[in-house]
């Protein structure tokens, strides 16, 4: 990983570094010819992948876990379904991806290739007391703050993504909590971590 930014912020017991970075590979999609009935696709870098699909009116019809570093080919048959609005939603610890898919009165299937909503998810990597809290996908800024079950709010600030990306690590301390909660809220999606400090 190439480092782009890094600043040191220190604030009573809790200090903070920040970094932009570029991020390893995540799953990528790839549509192949849709077949009357049936939807083809691959998935490069399946790890720790789950793959549903659902419609609003009969819920989950189909969940499955992928974990493979290489290319998995996936078919799936709409045949015994009704006409109307299906997706499919695949995710994995970095992101979430969801497709329309359309199944008219002839069983015919189309399927958008570009997902209609995409969410990347924090991650966070704890080691000790050290988190490090790493987005990518982020179109402008999020908004990290850091506080303890008592409501004592610690850090607080909206952060510019560099190149989509924000990363910034927490030193937090046992000495003013055995508990923190880490919120990242970005474009509309709020994700919590708690985090046990030893």
């Amino acid at each position: 990983m190439k480092k782009v930014f890094t600043s040191v912020l220190v604030i009573g017991f809790l200090s903070i570094s920040m970094s932009a970075m570029s991020k390893d590979k995540d799953f990528s999609l790839s549509f192949g010819k849709t077949e009357a009935e049936t939807v083809n696709f691959e998935l490069l870098n399946a790890k720790d992948v789950s793959v549903a699909i659902y419609s609003d009116v009969y819920g989950e019809l189909l969940s499955e876990e992928l974990n493979s570093d290489k290319n998995i080919a996936k078919s799936y048959n709409f045949k015994n379904l009704d006409s109307g609005i299906y997706y499919l939603v695949i995710e994995s610890p970095q992101k979430i991806e969801k497709y329309k898919i359309k199944v008219d009165s002839d069983k015919k299937v189309l399927i958008e290739n570009e997902p209609v909503s995409e969410v990347f998810k924090p991650e966070f990597l704890v080691n000790g007391n050290r988190v490090k809290v790493h987005l990518s996908g982020v179109k402008n800024a999020a908004k990290i703050s850091v506080t303890d079950f008592q409501d004592t709010l610690y850090y607080n600030a909206t952060k510019k993504a560099l190149n989509g990306e924000v990363e910034l690590t927490f030193d937090l301390s046992k000495k003013t909590a055995d508990q923190y909660i880490i919120t990242v809220e970005e474009n509309g999606k709020v994700f919590n971590k708690i985090v046990s400090v030893r």
